[in-house]
């Protein structure tokens, strides 16, 4: 009988070891924009409704029980940049990816560009963010710049603004807008949301 105890207990702690080794990544994604701010607009498209629904097939796609997704938004409200930096802080994740869609006069500029602040507290950490998104998103030639943004400053865990692509080039918007490309897009962000 004690044996058979001294099992039980070993075979318990086993359990609880197997399953509170791998703790839960919690990663916040910015959902830019939103309410009378619509950001980046080209003909009926938004910047502000393009992320929303990307960021939404993110959670939809996540079938990982180890990362917890938070969004800054879940709805077509306005955040101020001070809000949203106060918000991210206080869940205090993992890391940040921050959400958007670019805009530019000539219609063959396209593909993703990353942003990170050497202002940002962790700075090394988000350096390694922005070549892991690299990484992911090399088939769309990334860019990685140094910008001083408020929300990369005053964010204090590891952060990197994305620009999925640009609106105003045609091969980026029907990715951007597309029901098949922004699954596409949501799996490749899935994918960099599970790296260690």
């Amino acid at each position: 009988m004690k044996n058979l105890l001294k099992f039980i207990g070993i075979a318990l702690l086993t359990f609880t070891f197997a399953f509170t080794n791998h703790p839960q990544k919690t990663i916040v994604i910015d959902v830019s924009h939103g309410g009378d701010d619509n950001g980046a607009t080209f003909e009926d498209f938004t910047e502000k409704e393009v992320v929303f629904d990307i960021a939404q097939r993110v959670i939809e796609l996540n079938k990982n029980s180890d990362i917890k997704i938070v969004l800054t938004r879940n709805s077509d409200d306005f955040l101020s940049l001070e809000e949203r930096a106060k918000m991210i802080n206080s869940f205090q994740p993992d890391f940040v990816i921050s959400l958007h869609a670019n805009l530019h006069p000539n219609s063959n500029k396209k593909g993703t560009e990353i942003y990170i602040s050497e202002n940002n507290k962790e700075i090394e950490k988000s350096k390694q963010l922005a070549l892991n998104i690299s990484n992911v998103f090399e088939n769309q030639n990334p860019v990685i710049k140094n910008a001083n943004f408020q929300l990369l400053r005053n964010v204090e865990f590891p952060i990197a603004l994305l620009e999925l692509g640009f609106l105003s080039n045609k091969d980026d918007r029907e990715k951007l807008t597309s029901s098949k490309g922004q699954i596409e897009l949501a799996e490749s962000i899935l994918k960099l949301l599970e790296r260690k």
